[in-house]
């Protein structure tokens, strides 16, 4: 995103609104709250239970009639929670990868295996068909977008109220209105604000809710926590980085993270010493982003090179001054 862009989310989130143009006329998307949202997701229970009182079999029953009447088996069930367990561990190990180049393997390698689970359970969805979970999660997310698109700045006109079933034109463009919010508020998006120089004259009051947003904590929309928790989190870093921070580094969330976790775990998957430092499997990229500023960094494998392929326990001593 464009600098211009990440200053217009940090003034919605601070606005508390976001404007959308729409075949409507200016739709005002309501930034909700952690509490209205808790409220609204505490029906599903009730949701659901009215449904199996309509005669909908709920996701267990339902399972259990697939894998009975052979539209679903236990070794794809198992396949699934499989997938879900490996994957999870994977972006678990992703934390602990300290080489950039690696870490972007390892990422490349979590999207492909959450591609291959998400064609399971599209399969593993057509089989168990609608359940009374899928009722109540329909019935929560209605009743959370009907309480968050405006057609006014006083959130009093829903574009909903007028809705029915033959606008099916509008009802698809307030859909992707929708899509469109989420996707600009994302985690991505928040986190890259908060680095954005229209947002550095707050950061170094984010530790004081009330100097920054003038609200108790509870008070604050689910985004002006987002905001805040980065804000934080981000502050803590500048203030305790032992090494200068690259421009283009403290600009970035994902590479200030990386940065500053690689100092705190520096001997992960290298040897040091006094004199230099070997990184296994490292590239120059790699050293160019994590070598330490008082160290001569010794690429592994272009030394093996020089050496005609192999390097002797003399040779590796050498290197390391020894």
């Amino acid at each position: 995103m464009h600098n211009d862009e990440l200053a217009d989310i940090i003034v919605e989130i601070f606005d508390g609104v976001t404007v959308l143009d729409s075949s409507l006329g200016p739709i005002y998307v309501k930034h909700f709250h952690q509490l209205d949202t808790r409220k609204l997701l505490a029906k599903r229970d009730y949701y659901k239970s009215e449904a199996q009182k309509r005669g909908l079999m709920s996701e267990e029953e339902s399972l259990k009639m697939a894998i009975d009447e052979g539209m679903w088996d236990e070794e794809s069930e198992k396949e699934v929670r499989e997938k879900k367990k490996f994957i999870e561990n994977l972006e678990i190990s992703l934390s602990k990868i300290e080489l950039p180049s690696k870490k972007e393997i390892h990422k490349k390698l979590i999207n492909a295996e959450k591609d291959k689970l998400n064609i399971i359970s599209f399969d593993r969805e057509k089989s168990i068909g609608f359940t009374a979970e899928k009722y109540a999660d329909k019935k929560v997310n209605k009743d959370f977008f009907e309480k968050l698109l405006f057609l006014d700045p006083e959130f009093k006109k829903s574009p909903f109220e007028d809705l029915n079933y033959e606008d099916v034109a509008e009802a698809t463009e307030l859909t992707n209105l929708e899509n469109v919010f989420f996707k600009r508020m994302s985690d991505q998006n928040i986190s890259s604000a908060v680095l954005s120089s229209f947002f550095s004259p707050y950061l170094p009051f984010a530790e004081d809710v009330l100097a920054v947003f003038g609200e108790p904590l509870k008070n604050l929309t689910s985004f002006q926590l987002k905001m805040i928790t980065y804000s934080r989190g981000f502050l803590n870093i500048f203030k305790n980085s032992q090494k200068e921070i690259p421009d283009h580094v403290a600009k970035d969330p994902e590479l200030l993270v990386d940065f500053y976790n690689s100092q705190k775990d520096n001997k992960t998957n290298k040897n040091t010493d006094a004199d230099g430092t070997t990184y296994f499997g490292a590239n120059k990229d790699d050293i160019d982003q994590i070598k330490r500023e008082d160290q001569d960094a010794i690429i592994l494998s272009d030394e093996i090179k020089k050496k005609g392929g192999t390097l002797s326990m003399k040779d590796m001593m050498e290197l390391h001054g020894l």
